[in-house]
């Protein structure tokens, strides 16, 4: 989709969509408003190519990724940018976070859980720092220097809609304007090389886990986190501890009836017979 001749990208766009933009998204099913324009993984390929966008934004979208996983997000922004182009990102602050918890703000409206209780501002900060599917908290620094080592320079902060794309400031400033407890970050592509490569994938070491990974997109793991999971060697060895423990306990409990208790069964039943 083009707005005034230029090629603008909205990754990880969810549900939302915004006019002039070409929308990137991984999930089929946030399709809302529509199917995205193009379904594929933001840390990975996309199907765009070189020096051909003008500008790649992203919204609450970030800090659903690996700290690798953004690495790979930057360098693939930087591949398909023009040099000259712009990176916007719209990402929760972690610095606003702890400035509310320093002043005592309680945000009520927050849905809390028998997992995330939200009773006072201690709980909001929780909630907001360990919000479900969060890998990582952001600030201007965090970003910054993961621009830099990705090849973006002139780093710098920005208020709803204020973008150096001027045709993308009206949709900008309407998906911007009324949000809470976010930063917003623009850098430029210079044409300077990235000091860093992507990452490449990480599978399960098991073979059979990294098919399922790799092929499926399915990870197996515990139910209970703290404990260890078949077929772990840890799990085998928890099972025959505790299989000896119950054979040690039955023997304690039979044993403090008597001599006879102790006794095989079949034995039980010959002393029987003899007595009659």
């Amino acid at each position: 989709m083009q707005n005034n001749n230029q090629k603008l990208v909205y990754m990880g766009c969810g549900h939302h969509r915004m006019a002039g933009f070409c929308h990137v998204e991984i999930n089929i099913g946030k399709n809302k408003s529509g199917p995205p324009d193009i379904l594929a993984d933001m840390t990975e390929q996309l199907p765009l190519e070189d020096n051909s966008v003008d500008l790649v934004y992203s919204r609450a979208t970030l800090e659903h990724l690996t700290y690798r996983e953004l690495i790979n997000n930057f360098l693939e922004c930087q591949r398909i940018l023009k040099t000259g182009g712009y990176l916007r990102a719209v990402v929760p602050s972690f610095d606003l976070f702890i400035k509310e918890y320093e002043n005592k703000i309680y945000w009520p409206d927050l849905k809390g859980s028998p997992d995330f209780p939200n009773e006072n501002y201690v709980d909001s900060f929780v909630f907001n720092a360990l919000y479900h599917d969060h890998y990582y908290l952001h600030n201007f620094d965090t970003l910054a220097r993961a621009l830099r080592k990705t090849g973006f320079d002139n780093v710098v902060e920005c208020g709803p809609g204020e973008t150096n794309v001027k045709s993308a400031s009206h949709e900008l400033l309407e998906a911007e304007i009324a949000r809470h407890g976010e930063i917003i970050i623009e850098a430029k592509k210079t044409g300077r090389e990235p000091e860093i490569e992507k990452y490449a994938p990480v599978y399960p070491k098991n073979q059979f886990k990294k098919i399922l990974a790799k092929y499926f997109n399915i990870k197996i793991s515990s139910y209970k986190k703290r404990k260890p999971m078949f077929p772990q060697r840890g799990w085998f060895r928890e099972k025959i501890k505790n299989i000896r423990k119950n054979k040690s306990n039955n023997f304690i409990i039979s044993g403090s009836h008597g001599q006879a208790d102790r006794q095989p069964r079949w034995e039980s039943r010959l002393d029987l017979s003899a007595g009659d």
